[in-house]
Parts: C-alpha cells; structure tokens; sequence
C-alpha cells in the first residue's frame, strides 16, 4: 500500500526504500527458476533484501525512518478504509520517530475535521510531584489564602444539588453565584494542573476562571492525548510520554468535558467560570458560601450527569440562608465519541 496523498517524502522515501539486487540464475534469467517441458524457464521473484544495518547515528536514523515510513503506510491505509481517528494514531506516531516538522505537509490530511490542535513544544515536569485532588475549585478558599476581606454585611448560604429530585449518586458538581445586577469585578485568571495518572485525570472536576491557563502532564508509563471538542473549549494536545506536559488557555465561559483518545474511559470536566463565586461539589452535591453581600444573585447549578447548567435567581439576606438546586441526568452516557466524533465503547 503507497501513500496517495501529496507529501514532501523523497528524502524518507529514499532513506527507507528497500531495492533488491536481481541474482541471475544460470539461463541468464533474473532469480531461481525451474525449466518446463517445453524448455521455457518459469523464474521466482527475487527475495527481498533486507536492510543493511549501518552502526551508529547515521545507522540509527535510517532505522527510525524505515519505521516511520511503516507508520505513514498503516496510517494511509486506515484512512482510505475510513477509520480516520486510527489513521491519525498512526500517523502521530510516525511523527514521534523523526519529528513533526518532517512530516508537516502531511498533517492536515489526517487531522481534518478534528479539534485544533496544540503544537507548541512539551515541557518537562517532575515526575514525583504528589496527585491532585479529584475535585479542585474554590473561590472562597482561595479569597481567604488571598486575605481578601469579607463584605461589611455578610449572609452565608448552605444547600445542596438533587439530580431528577434525587440525590446526586456520588456525581460531582458546581454552583456559580454573581449579582443579579450582571456588576462585579472578574477574578484574575490562574494556573491550574489536571494531571493523566493511572489512567485517568486529577481533579475530575476542576473550576477556573475565564482566561486561565491548565497543564496537561503525563505521570504515566503510556502514552495519552488529551483533547476535548467542546464548543467553548475544543483543542488536542496530541500524543506525548511521562514527564512532559501541554498547556492550554480557557477563554471562553462553559463546561469542558476532557478525554484521552486512546484511552476512552478517561474523562474529566473543566468549568470555565466567568461569575465571582463558586465551588466544586462532591459526592454529597452540598455547597456553602460564607462571604455574601445581601442582595439578589443568579445561581447557575451542574452536575456531571447534566448536559448544561441550569440558572435560577436568589435573594440573600443577612445572617443564613438556605436553597435546593435542581438538575436533570440528560447527559450522554458512557464513553464520548474519539476526536473526529466517532463512537467509542
């Protein structure tokens, strides 16, 4: 199978063709051959002759272009057959051996209709840095390691999430409150981790605010790409190894659900929150917020099993106050569909 597709490969082709040399037989035929009744002489194709193997660097890079130019012929055949997310797999690992600036005139016609894709360079991290969290996202926790101080008249606000007027099942969650007046100072975006350990991502759920910055680091022996296709959020990080790490930039409010495409158990979600208050909910779906003005606010509620939040509106007045939040279980269940939007699992 031949690559049909337009790529700038002559030095890989070169490097990775494998000629055979014709052995004449006797008759002065090419290759072995047997003789007929009838005197013509039927010869066998010549055995393919394997690479020589050259020692050292110039050696080992033409071992690694053989092997790439195997990975585009895989991937070239894949794609033609239909399985586009399998054509890119093969594709990003023919990119791994000799890099993705050989191969860059190639990469739009295995990576069409799937998110944009992220290439700026990995960073190292260090590998024995402590988990994350499965939840991570606070503002008030964050307001008093900041020693930002309380309002002069404070009212707190305790409540819980039910799922179809049930309690949430473990699912995680996130309550958002702004004034009803649409008036309040942004907070400042940060840097967060979601970490690919064990197979999965740490936090499950994480809360940032619009405009914030999230690494991506792998601390496992595979390999994972991360991406997500998002409306609000859609980006592929592509295939790197353990102790390297991608970065993107949220600037858009909304949910983000993350998945590994070659793993499709893994998922997470990022709440990319443009409101002054909010917090990440556990298993019990219960909130609280301690540091609110009195006044009329818009409370926005999500709960993984949601496909979007749902928004109601809430007088606090001073001293406690007490709500309900309902969502609905309409999210799509099991594993989402690969990059190019087929279905998994």
């Amino acid at each position: 199978m031949k690559l049909r597709t337009p790529f700038g490969l002559a030095a890989i082709a070169a490097a990775v063709a494998c000629s055979a040399s014709a052995q004449k037989n006797p008759t002065g035929g090419t290759g072995g051959g047997t003789t007929t009744g009838s005197g013509t002489v039927v010869t066998a194709p010549p055995p393919a002759e394997k690479p020589k193997v050259v020692a050292g660097p110039a050696g080992e890079k033409a071992q690694l272009l053989r092997e790439a130019a195997e990975q585009l012929e895989k991937a070239a055949d894949a794609l033609e057959r239909g399985n586009k997310n399998l054509a890119e797999q093969l594709f990003s690992t023919a990119e791994l051996l000799v890099g993705p600036e050989a191969l860059a005139s190639l990469a739009s016609t295995f990576r069409e209709g799937a998110p944009p894709r992220v290439t700026t360079p990995t960073v190292k991290v260090d590998t024995t840095a402590a988990p994350q969290p499965r939840i991570s996202g606070n503002s008030e926790e964050e307001d008093e390691v900041a020693k930002v101080p309380p309002p002069p008249a404070v009212g707190t606000l305790t409540g819980k999430i039910q799922v179809d007027g049930k309690a949430t099942g473990g699912a995680f969650g996130l309550v958002t409150i702004e004034p009803a007046s649409g008036k309040f100072k942004p907070r400042s975006p940060k840097r967060v981790v979601i970490e690919q350990r064990g197979r999965e991502f740490l936090p499950h759920v994480v809360a940032v605010s619009v405009g914030s910055t999230i690494s991506f680091p792998n601390f496992d022996t595979v390999f994972h790409n991360v991406f997500s296709s998002s409306p609000n959020g859609a980006f592929d990080l592509g295939i790197y190894k353990a102790g390297e790490a991608r970065e993107f930039t949220f600037k858009k409010e909304g949910i983000v659900r993350l998945g590994c495409n070659l793993h499709a158990n893994m998922s997470a979600y990022i709440a990319v929150v443009s409101a002054p208050s909010y917090v990440v909910t556990d298993g019990t779906g219960e909130f609280t917020f301690k540091r609110l003005a009195p006044g009329k606010y818009k409370l926005s509620a999500w709960s993984e099993k949601s496909k979007a939040p749902i928004t109601q509106e809430i007088t606090v007045k001073t001293g406690k106050n007490e709500v309900t939040v309902g969502v609905s279980a309409d999210a799509d269940k099991g594993p989402q569909p690969d990059k190019f939007g087929g279905k998994r699992g």
